[in-house]
């Protein structure tokens, strides 16, 4: 009786959507969401409530090192757990040396500047054991959550890649081995960790194009891996919006590959840059990435166990 009531009063979580280094704004929801620091700064729930962390905690914002220090003194902690984003990811690769020279993730100059604002924060030499620390840390973090009745991931939940890692990673958690493979074009690696860590893209038909949140020109666009193709228009199947496209049906033909999440268990995730008014994507999926790094906010879901999620438990700072 014991080990139920246990099991049942640890498996309610807030789960909180990219942060990007903004400290003060998740302290704030944290806060809204009856969080409070310990004596030993960790923030924990009255009621032992836990956060899940979707990832993405360090680039763009201005504090970077007292996110990390949050986040994962929660989770080391024992109040949080969290999923790796693409960015842990790319600042394992950028500072991983490549066996046939340079870095896995080459110190190209737009990669450098992706990542400039994290060699900023720990810039200085006394910083530097603290960083390569992270970056283990970063190491273990797993790449999906699949816990009772919910799932998370940072991006993609599509359960082909998602077997494929279980089969590869039985505990989730990326090895040196493995990321060497996924820094090789081609590779089945590499494939897993973008559908997972960046979800899907398809290329725009015609030459249509747009230009990215960083100004870069773009004839590949991520999709709506939770709607289905089939049954939408460009306007709500292209996460960007392109004009000339927009209330056409989708070519679903022309698609290379038009399975969409169709479970009834539900999956958080961010990653995807949205803004306006948070919502539910489908009753069973939220995307909790409302740009807190570009002028947005940051965004949390309460969740109590229910299946169906609703429009109230998403929280925003107020």
């Amino acid at each position: 009786m014991r080990g139920a009531f246990l099991s049942l009063y640890f498996s309610m979580y807030d789960l909180i959507g990219d942060i990007h280094g903004h400290a003060a704004e998740l302290r704030q929801l944290l806060q809204q969401l009856n969080y409070t620091p310990d004596a030993r700064g960790v923030y924990r729930h009255p009621a032992g409530r836990q956060v899940i962390f979707v990832g993405d905690f360090i680039d763009r914002g201005p504090a970077i090192r007292e996110t990390l220090q949050i986040v994962r003194g929660m989770v080391d902690g024992g109040t949080a757990l969290a999923v790796m984003g693409n960015h842990e990811y790319n600042a394992l690769a950028f500072w991983t040396p490549d066996p046939a020279g340079g870095y896995l993730r080459p110190h190209r100059p737009h990669h450098v500047a992706q990542h400039q604002k994290t060699m900023d924060a720990f810039a200085s030499a006394e910083l530097q054991v603290e960083w390569q620390d992270y970056l283990a840390w970063f190491l273990r973090l797993p790449l999906f959550l699949e816990l009772p009745g919910l799932r998370v991931v940072h991006a993609c939940w599509d359960a082909r890649y998602i077997a494929y890692l279980r089969q590869q990673l039985p505990d989730a958690r990326l090895t040196d081995d493995f990321l060497l493979r996924a820094s090789r074009a081609g590779s089945a690696e590499i494939s897993a960790i973008e559908i997972t860590l960046k979800g899907h893209e398809t290329d725009l038909p015609g030459d249509h194009h747009f230009f990215d949140k960083d100004g870069h020109r773009r004839t590949k666009v991520r999709t709506a891996w939770w709607r289905d193709p089939a049954a939408s228009t460009y306007h709500t199947y292209f996460l960007e919006s392109i004009a000339a496209l927009a209330d056409q049906p989708v070519d679903v033909a022309a698609l290379p590959d038009a399975s969409y999440y169709q479970d009834e268990t539900p999956v958080f995730f961010g990653h995807y840059w949205l803004r306006g008014e948070p919502q539910l994507l489908t009753p069973h999926s939220v995307c909790l990435d409302y740009s807190v790094a570009k002028g947005g906010e940051l965004v949390a879901y309460r969740w109590h166990g229910e299946q169906t999620l609703t429009p109230a438990g998403l929280v925003r700072i107020g």
